[in-house]
């Protein structure tokens, strides 16, 4: 009788202490209305930037930066300094 009571007392504090870890837990998903997300065209991809706040004549102006080509400032870096210790 006594390893029956607690057995059952063991399991209502491990079913407590999972409800108790639950109330913390939250869901970082965005839930997006008619299932845009699963719809892959480029209009619904524009909507769903419009609707996350972003900037569209920004993102095209950096994608166009992009796509130049060798046009570009970046130098790659000279490798390890030999003097370095």
């Amino acid at each position: 009788m006594a390893s029956r009571v607690a057995s059952t007392s063991r399991a209502m504090i491990l079913l407590l202490m999972v409800l108790f870890s639950a109330m913390f837990l939250t869901s970082e998903a965005r839930i997006l209305k008619g299932g845009q997300a699963l719809q892959g065209n480029a209009n619904n991809s524009r909507h769903l930037l419009l609707e996350l706040g972003f900037d569209l004549a920004k993102l095209e102006h950096y994608r166009r930066l992009s796509t130049l080509g060798d046009v570009s400032d970046r130098i790659s870096p000279g490798g390890p300094d030999p003097h370095h210790h």
